[in-house]
C-alpha cells in the first residue's frame, strides 16, 4: 500500500509557462511587411466657392456703373456655352460623356483669357454642370479656367429640363 500511496502523489507537473517568443518573432515579422504593403495617397484639395446669391450680393456690394460679368461655363450635353452679362455667348463643341479634349480645352482657356483681358479684375466664373457631368470633366474646366486667370471657381447644378 505504501507503494500506491508514493504513486498517488507523484503527479505529472505540466509546465504551464506561456512561451510568447515565437508569437512575438511572428508581429515582428508581418509589421514591416504591412507597412510595405500599404497604400499612401497624396489628397489634394481644390478650393472652390458656393454660388453667391444675387440678392445678397447686390446689397453687399457698393453701387456700380455696370453690373457684375456674372461669367458662366455651361456644361450640356453636345457643347459648352460660355456667357455672362455684356458678352455674345460663345458655343463650344463637345464630345459627349467624355473629359474635354487638348483642343476645346484650349479653345474655353482661350476665351476665358479674352474675357478676363477685356474685363480686368474678374476672377470667378462659374461652371454650371448637368448631373450626369464627369468630375474629371469639372475638374478640367477649373484648371482651364485657373490658366486664364479666373482664380475663383464656383460650381452650380444645372436646372433639369422640362422642370
Amino acid at each position: 500500500m505504501l507503494g500506491k500511496r508514493r504513486r498517488q502523489r507523484k503527479e505529472l507537473k505540466v509546465n504551464t509557462d506561456l512561451k510568447l517568443m515565437p508569437l512575438m518573432n511572428i508581429i515582428i515579422a508581418l509589421i514591416p511587411m504591412l507597412l510595405l504593403s500599404a497604400v499612401f495617397l497624396e489628397v489634394k484639395v481644390i478650393e472652390t466657392s458656393l454660388p453667391r446669391d444675387a440678392d445678397a450680393s447686390a446689397a453687399a456690394a457698393q453701387p456700380q456703373k455696370e453690373p457684375p460679368l456674372d461669367l458662366a461655363v455651361h456644361v450640356r450635353s453636345d457643347l459648352y456655352v460660355i456667357d455672362g452679362h455684356g458678352i455674345e455667348p460663345l458655343l463650344i463643341a463637345r464630345r459627349p460623356g467624355a473629359a474635354p479634349d487638348s483642343l476645346a480645352t484650349g479653345q474655353i482657356e482661350q476665351a476665358l483669357r479674352a474675357i478676363t483681358t477685356s474685363h480686368p479684375g474678374t476672377t470667378e466664373v462659374r461652371i454650371v454642370a448637368e448631373a450626369r457631368t464627369h468630375y474629371q470633366e469639372v475638374i478640367a474646366l477649373m484648371d482651364a479656367a485657373r490658366a486664364a486667370g479666373l482664380v475663383d471657381a464656383a460650381l452650380e447644378g444645372a436646372a433639369e429640363e422640362g422642370v
